[in-house]
């Protein structure tokens, strides 16, 4: 019987989480929109929404370990983590297109420049011959082109999800915790 118990509370509490993680995503994209679009992308600004998206599911994985009686094992923290970070990601990427098609339809084009932008700065940083960045500039072009529109907003939730494995194997190892072994 506990064990029909256990997924009813896994999807309730994945689902909450999930939508909890989703805001807090849709509210940095509105600060970052609001402040200064260029922001969201730059890596920097990846890396510390990462960090933050990771911290948040950790401190889930933990509550939900505590919720079902403070044990729960690694696989099981990595189920609990991805499908919070897949939920999420779901609730992003459907207002990224709302955002991209009806609130601002000049997004896309101007976040691409930006992009365009920052890969013309990098490169140059590095001392990058001038034939390697315009090659590189045309390269982007190509890949951001079609990121926009909903048909790349669902490829990129896949590749979403690729990396939500991977934070979810990361954060797993803080939410894992095994009963003791009694010897």
């Amino acid at each position: 019987m506990e064990q029909n118990a256990e997924p009813v509370a896994l999807k309730n509490h994945v689902i909450k989480w999930g939508l909890i993680v989703g805001g807090v995503s849709i509210t940095l994209t509105v600060l970052l929109y609001v402040i200064d679009y260029t922001l969201m992308v730059q890596l920097k600004t990846l890396f510390v929404m990462l960090l933050i998206y990771l911290g948040i599911t950790i401190y889930a994985g933990i509550d939900y370990r505590n919720n079902i009686g403070g044990f729960l094992p690694y696989g099981k923290a990595f189920v609990h983590g991805f499908l919070v970070l897949a939920v999420s990601a779901l609730v992003a990427t459907l207002f990224s297109m709302v955002l991209y098609n009806v609130i601002d339809p000049d997004l896309p084009q101007n976040l691409t420049d930006a992009s365009l932008e920052n890969t013309r700065e990098m490169m140059e940083k590095f001392g990058a011959p001038e034939e390697a960045i315009d090659q590189a500039i045309e390269d982007a072009k190509g890949r951001t082109a079609n990121q926009f529109t909903i048909t790349g907003q669902l490829i990129g939730y896949a590749s979403i999800l690729f990396f939500s494995a991977i934070m979810a194997l990361i954060s797993a190892i803080f939410v894992k915790k095994n009963p003791p072994v009694e010897l």
